[in-house]
């Protein structure tokens, strides 16, 4: 399989985890993550993650299949969204990588719709070279 190329983004002081975006999906996920208002809420998910803490309200898991055991999705739900950008999650010895990979925007219901179910299992299965 062909690896696809994750750019970092960002890690915490101890280099512990690692906070990156698939290349093919980088443009909408930046031009997203940047928005007004939107900006502030991704600092906070950003820095949970890079203090290892769990809030499920902002970053969870994501049940959809034994495929997709490494997906978690970064919830985006102020000011009347419901949007997700789903990550794929790999741990290379002592670092946690973590890509994201897709970017859900305006999310209708709590369940995961199908048409989303499997492209997160396709996702969940993509290789990665860091850069």
């Amino acid at each position: 399989m062909l690896k696809r190329l994750a750019i970092i983004l960002d890690q915490n002081i101890h280099g512990t985890t690692v906070i990156a975006v698939d290349s093919g999906a980088a443009s909408d996920i930046l031009r997203y993550i940047m928005r007004d208002k939107v900006d502030t809420e991704f600092k906070e998910i950003r820095d949970l993650l890079k203090q290892n803490l769990r809030n499920r309200d902002k970053y969870c898991k994501v049940n959809v299949s034994d495929r997709a055991h490494n997906m978690f999705e970064m919830r985006f739900t102020r000011n009347g969204r419901n949007d997700r950008i789903y990550c794929q999650e790999v741990r290379a010895g002592k670092v946690r990588y973590i890509v994201m990979c897709a970017l859900f925007e305006g999310k209708k219901s709590n369940e995961i719709p199908s048409k989303y179910r499997s492209r997160i299992e396709t996702i969940a299965g993509y290789e990665y070279e860091y850069r």
